[in-house]
């Protein structure tokens, strides 16, 4: 039986079972249980086929931003490395995992894995497993946040809209104001 997309399967004289989140073990107790009520002797082994690819999202400062397959588990540093690795000016002591709990409630988690990818710390203590959906944000550091705002400003801001060539401003009377 295939797991429909809202966690479900539908077995023969059964009603639908929820099978999202249960182990192989767990769901054969289930299914046991249930047809014991309506077939007496009967058992079920379920086995896994395949899989449903699971993915992880990594942007900001990476050199390809994107969703990655995940195939084995993998930590936010890997997730990194997939995505071609940090650009300079990545704020990698700001990197944040967004990942959904069994509420649905979202969760951020900070890490700091600057001296870790520049190969001062062996084993980054922030460093996390990255489970289906998560999103790896690696933002701007500071100095890059401030030259994008000074560009925003006075490139494409105020010098964008008012020409000031020809304008000339005489900073020695301005003080005498």
């Amino acid at each position: 039986m295939r797991v429909a997309p809202d966690g479900t399967i539908q077995l023969p004289a059964l009603d639908p079972i929820l099978v999202q989140g249960l182990t192989l073990a767990e769901l054969k107790r289930e299914v046991d249980a249930r047809y014991a009520q309506v077939v007496e002797g009967l058992e079920v082994t379920p086995i896994l086929v395949q899989r449903a690819p699971r993915f992880v999202y990594v942007l900001g400062e990476v050199r390809v931003p994107g969703r990655y397959e995940l195939v084995a588990p993998t930590t936010a540093m890997q997730a990194i490395s997939m995505a071609g690795s940090w650009n300079v000016g990545a704020g990698l002591s700001e990197i944040v995992v967004f990942r959904r709990d069994e509420n649905w409630n979202l969760l951020a988690t900070k890490l700091n894995l600057r001296r870790a990818v520049w190969g001062h710390q062996p084993c980054p203590p922030d460093e996390i497993w990255l489970r289906d959906s998560d999103i790896v944000l690696v933002p701007k550091s500071d100095l890059l946040l401030a030259t994008d705002f000074i560009e925003l400003v006075f490139t494409r801001g105020i010098y964008g809209v008012i020409p000031m060539s020809g304008i000339s401003i005489n900073f020695a009377k301005l003080g005498t104001l």
